[in-house]
C-alpha cells in the first residue's frame, strides 16, 4: 500500500464547493431572504398556450383576508394575517416562532411577460393554496403561421 500525503486544506474542498454553488445559484437574493424571514410567500407561475396560472401558498390565511389586484401585465396579491388568539395574562409562551403577530400583511407582485384579459381572471382558494387563472389576450396567444411555398421557376 502506497503512502499518500494529502494537504490538510483539501478536506475542506467539498465545503468550499458547496458554498460556491450556494452563492452562484442566487439563493441569497433579496426575494429569497424576504421569504426566509416570513415577509412574503412562495409562488409558482405557469404559462400554458391559453393562460398564465399563479399558485401561491397562503397557509394560515383566511380567503376573506386575500386581495388580488391587476394592472397591465402585473398581478398583486396581498394577504392580511390576523392573530388567531389573544394572549391572556396567565399564558406564557414556551416557544413563539409564527410571525403572524409581527407581520400584519404580506404581499407579492408578479410581472408576467405579456398582458392578460382582466375580465377573465379567476381565483380559487383551496387548502391554503391560492390559484389564479389569467386568460391570455388574443393578441398575446401564440399563433402558428402557415409557410407558403412558391413554385420554383424553371429555366426555359
Amino acid at each position: 500500500m502506497a503512502n499518500v500525503t494529502r494537504e490538510p486544506i483539501e478536506a475542506f474542498a467539498p465545503l468550499r464547493h458547496a458554498v460556491n454553488r450556494f452563492m452562484e445559484e442566487g439563493i441569497a437574493t433579496p426575494e429569497r431572504a424576504l421569504f426566509m424571514l416570513g415577509r412574503t410567500f412562495p409562488v409558482d407561475v405557469i404559462e400554458t398556450p391559453d393562460e398564465y396560472v399563479i399558485e401561491a401558498s397562503l397557509l394560515g390565511i383566511r380567503p376573506e383576508d386575500v386581495q388580488i389586484t391587476t394592472s397591465g401585465n402585473t398581478v398583486t396579491i396581498r394577504a392580511g394575517r390576523k392573530a388567531h388568539r389573544h394572549a391572556e395574562k396567565e399564558e406564557t409562551y414556551l416557544r413563539r416562532e409564527r410571525l403572524d403577530r409581527f407581520i400584519p400583511e404580506v404581499g407579492r407582485t408578479i410581472t408576467l411577460p405579456a398582458h392578460f384579459d382582466a375580465d377573465k381572471v379567476k381565483a380559487i382558494y383551496e387548502h391554503g393554496v391560492l390559484t389564479i387563472h389569467l386568460a391570455k389576450d388574443e393578441e398575446t396567444k401564440e399563433h402558428t403561421v402557415q409557410v407558403q411555398v412558391k413554385q420554383a421557376v424553371t429555366a426555359k
